[in-house]
């Protein structure tokens, strides 16, 4: 019987298989797998972080009471976490972006230094540096509501780069006017006592690489000792809390497949040998779906895939039209968090013989199982012409501001679940 080794690889992260099973002259020879490489999941040893602080007079009634405050500590809580990761530089904005010298930060607990009167968080997205984590503390209102062209920078400098953003929302005594409300730009005095019904949210918008990002979110969910209500949400390619690959997967079934370990690779790659070209043939693993601090709800019933299969064809991969491939996931009975993955293909089908293949496919959720948190709606108000209907205890037009973040990070990178990626070679 003809046998065929094919090599199963997956993995959130994708290196060159120049790179795996050195020990394997074959293996070295395979040209560069094709395509771009996905955001590093290895934290680097030093982050630097750059806090900018929204100075405009609408962030002024966030300092004035002391009952059920956490932003008077925000200053010191921002420095002291950043600060055990690398430099951290502090900057306040309104129009213009202004760095703050020494420990100038701390001045924002105090209501004298929100002064300015238009706020830009776009120009701070044009400013931020993605070798760095930045941070943005703000009430979400952009001059003008126009939230859709920051909405596009996001998208194509973080998104479409493999990088993350999250936000924070905590909801703060407030005591002080409330802007640009309605058609008509209504100011309001609005005041919340120290009613928790009534506290109004100020948000941290956090951008950066994926795993400083949700090691951010992490860190300062842990730090946080007041009571305030705190939402999470986390926008990011990469869905689950670790990469899902067979160094978590438990392999349950194999059909024309037969496990191999000739390449001596390590415990993220899983080999396989085929028995019979033409014959159908698949194989079934257990995953566990692990979703990272303010991940959005999915409906593991609504996946989508997209299979990208190649050959060899001297030192390039040509890409072939033509495939069976299919994968289905199903939840396992015995575990509410625990899928069955079953990766089914007819090699003959899918694949050309005699030559080395090599086949990606990305497991995503489709746009309808990709929902925001239920406390996005819970915290937003839309109002009327008149704005006679406005509550300052939520932030205007939230769903719609973060709804705009969700389909941006969906349309320029989809998030992914699983990568599931073979190399057949003859």
């Amino acid at each position: 019987m003809k046998k065929f080794l094919l090599t199963i690889i997956l993995s959130l992260v994708l290196c060159p298989l120049s790179l795996i099973g050195c020990g394997s002259q074959a293996i070295q020879q395979i040209p560069p797998l094709p395509g771009t490489l996905p955001n590093a999941l290895t934290a680097p040893e030093r982050l630097d972080t750059d806090v900018y602080f929204d100075a405009t007079v609408s962030m002024r009634g966030f300092t004035t009471l002391a009952a059920g405050n956490v932003y008077l500590t925000l200053p010191d809580l921002l420095g002291d976490l950043c600060g055990a990761a690398g430099d951290v530089k502090f900057f306040s904005f309104g129009e213009k972006i202004h760095a703050l010298d020494g420990r100038n930060h701390r001045r924002f607990a105090a209501p004298d230094v929100y002064t300015e009167p238009i706020t830009a968080v776009a120009n701070v997205v044009d400013a931020a540096d993605t070798s760095h984590l930045s941070i943005i503390v703000t009430d979400l209102f952009e001059s003008d509501s126009d939230w859709s062209n920051v909405t596009q920078k996001l998208r194509d400098k973080f998104f479409a780069n493999h990088l993350a953003v999250a936000v924070i929302g905590i909801r703060n005594s407030f005591y002080g006017e409330i802007f640009d409300v309605g058609l008509n730009a209504a100011k309001f005095q609005y005041n919340s006592l120290d009613n928790p019904d009534r506290y109004r949210p100020f948000y941290l918008l956090i951008m950066g690489r994926d795993d400083a990002v949700k090691t951010f979110l992490r860190k300062f969910n842990e730090r946080q000792t007041l009571p305030n209500d705190t939402g999470y949400l986390l926008l990011s390619e990469n869905l689950t809390e670790t990469a899902s690959d067979f160094s978590a997967f438990t392999l349950q079934e194999q059909e024309n497949f037969y496990s191999d370990d000739t390449l001596g690779l390590d415990a993220h790659v899983k080999e396989f040998g085929l028995d019979k070209f033409s014959a159908p043939a698949s194989f079934m693993f257990d995953w566990t779906y692990t979703p990272p601090l303010g991940a959005c709800p999915l409906d593991l019933s609504e996946i989508d895939t997209a299979v990208e299969i190649f050959t060899v064809d001297g030192e390039q991969w040509t890409p072939r039209p033509e495939h069976d491939l299919r994968v289905s996931l199903m939840r396992d009975k015995r575990q509410s968090d625990m899928c069955l993955v079953k990766v089914a293909l007819t090699p003959e089908k899918s694949l050309t013989e005699g030559k080395l293949n090599f086949v990606r496919v990305k497991v995503m959720p489709t746009e309808r199982g990709y929902r925001l948190p239920a406390w996005v709606e819970l915290w937003s108000v839309n109002v009327d012409a008149t704005a006679k209907n406005f509550d300052g205890s939520k932030t205007l037009n939230l769903t719609r501001v973060l709804g705009s973040l969700k389909d941006s990070v969906f349309a320029a990178s989809r998030p992914a679940l699983m990568n599931i990626n073979f190399v057949v070679t003859p």
